[in-house]
């Protein structure tokens, strides 16, 4: 891609995706940016080749982490537990429960050939504490499928604009 045309698009595209997130969260009240989604928007349009930015990987590789950390939670009882990390204290049930997360969301995805980078975040966004709550995973399916679908379309132009860049170059 053309290095102009590549300082335009890109932020503009991921701008996009964020803004379109943001405003689909208030109309539905729901938080639906989380830090997750950050490096998939990333993936989708500076890195559209890749394996892990297409919509498979994306769905099945966040949908993963998500339940892995409910498994995670749930394993090791620390629904409960108190959620201070940012002040620097994890409880031992939290620590584990999102080693299991995280264990259970690579061998996973990699058996379902998944990869997604992002998804231990959303496996660790559970098991820390931020989003743990039955509303709080249907915001996770929610945000990680408008994100998926309002960012094929951005990808596939990121390709195409890639590929016009390596014929006239």
């Amino acid at each position: 891609m053309k290095r102009r045309i590549e300082l335009a698009f890109v932020p503009l595209a991921e701008g996009a995706l964020v803004l379109a997130l943001g405003g689909i969260g208030i109309g539905l009240k729901l938080p639906l940016l989380f830090a997750s989604l950050g490096p998939t928007a990333y993936e989708q349009i500076e890195k559209p080749e890749t394996k892990s930015a297409r919509p498979y990987n994306i769905l099945v590789g966040h949908y993963v982490g998500l339940v892995s950390g409910f498994v995670g939670l749930f394993a090791f009882h620390a629904f409960h537990d108190p959620v201070s990390a940012s002040a620097g204290y994890l409880t031992a049930s939290r620590i584990f429960a999102s080693v299991l997360a995280c264990f259970l969301t690579a061998f996973s995805n990699l058996l379902l050939q998944a990869s997604q980078p992002a998804a231990f975040s959303t496996a660790l966004i559970v098991t820390l504490g931020s989003y743990e709550s039955p509303r709080d995973a249907l915001t996770i399916v929610l945000a990680v499928f408008f994100l998926t679908v309002l960012g094929e379309p951005l990808r596939r132009k990121s390709l195409q604009l890639r590929e016009r860049g390596r014929q006239a170059g």
